[in-house]
């Protein structure tokens, strides 16, 4: 650079920076131009924040929001290097906080210390998903039914428990995953959902226990002002089976036990195999309600050979004879079993 007098302080042969001389330089150099008001806004409801037109979920306390901003806005001026902010709060006003940022650096090799007094302004408003949480808002409705019964008060209590498990663990990452109402009717329960992503992945956790069909409807619930496309609302139906667990069921040329579910399979004790089999909820509308679990009635072996076992009626009391398999084939007369009568047979349930 070219060398030639300060016109600050006069001092000849002095290589200059932006006209000055490095020691008039440094003294009129700022390290930083901080404006006097920040201001940084938060959900009142959540405490997300709002930064650059996006809310972010946010564990900062207010104070450390406060010294994020401040740091935030400070952005140091050249030659300043190795610039360290060090913001601190003085006084608190109601959503006013009195600030001052010190500001250490070196300048040309020389260490500068700068302070400046901020003011941070705290706002407090309601994001986008808490006010449609506040409003009622909604996205998806599961209703939850049982084909040709009613549900059961202990299916409906285990139902809520799951609902309310999985929404609270699906809330962590989603704020839209909330029940914004449940209606319990006569022929099941409605779960009103904030999000449809949240609904999908409740519904899939009741299917997983209760197995049963799913199926979805979309239903159009307005129109976008913005955009013009209608808005829909997703209404996701789970029906349960008609049959519960220990009732029994016929698939074709099988007939057993319901042993349970899961969301894939219904799984059944053959009673010609003894073995548990299963059939896919594709083919529910194949499988055939024989008898309820209630039906299920008490007798006594009266005697035993080589091939079968007789029984009594448990209704007629007459001696009814079956044939002996490995299922039975330890009983011993006198012992007192369960049965239940199909289309006119009887099974020993073992």
């Amino acid at each position: 650079m070219m060398k030639m007098f300060c016109p600050k302080c006069g001092k000849e042969d002095e290589e200059l920076f932006k006209g000055l001389c490095r020691s008039c330089f440094i003294k009129e150099f700022q390290m930083a131009n901080p404006p006097h008001e920040m201001e940084f806004t938060i959900c009142a409801h959540c405490d997300s924040t709002l930064e650059h037109g996006k809310w972010y979920d946010s564990e900062l306390s207010e104070e450390e929001l406060v010294e994020k901003t401040l740091i935030e806005n400070i952005n140091a001026n050249e030659p300043a290097e190795n610039v360290e902010v060090t913001p601190e709060i003085l006084t608190i006003r109601g959503s006013i906080f009195d600030c001052m940022i010190h500001v250490e650096g070196n300048v040309f090799g020389e260490k500068v210390n700068e302070e400046y007094a901020v003011e941070v302004k705290r706002n407090r408003t309601m994001c986008p998903d808490c006010s449609k949480f506040a409003s009622g808002y909604y996205e998806s409705v599961i209703q939850v039914r049982a084909d040709k019964r009613v549900l059961t008060r202990e299916e409906i209590h285990d139902i809520d428990e799951i609902v309310k498990k999985r929404t609270r663990k699906l809330s962590e990452k989603n704020r839209m995953a909330y029940i914004a109402e449940v209606m319990k009717l006569k022929e099941g329960v409605d779960y009103y959902v904030g999000s449809y992503k949240a609904a999908r992945s409740i519904t899939n956790a009741l299917k997983d226990v209760f197995g049963g069909v799913v199926k979805e409807s979309p239903k159009i619930a307005g129109r976008n002002k913005s955009t013009g496309k209608d808005l829909y609302r997703i209404w996701i139906s789970l029906r349960l089976a008609a049959f519960q667990k220990g009732d029994f069921i016929g698939h074709g040329s099988h007939v057993g036990r319901v042993s349970g579910f899961d969301g894939k399979k219904i799984f059944l004790k053959d009673f010609d195999s003894h073995k548990t089999s299963s059939i896919t909820w594709r083919d529910y509308a194949k499988i055939e309600l024989l008898a309820g679990k209630d039906e299920v009635k008490k007798t006594t072996v009266t005697s035993k050979t080589p091939r079968s076992i007789q029984i009594l009626h448990p209704e007629t009391y007459e001696p009814v004879d079956i044939d002996l398999n490995e299922g039975i084939s330890d009983l011993e007369i006198g012992v007192e079993v369960d049965v239940v009568e199909i289309n006119g047979k009887l099974y020993i349930l073992n």
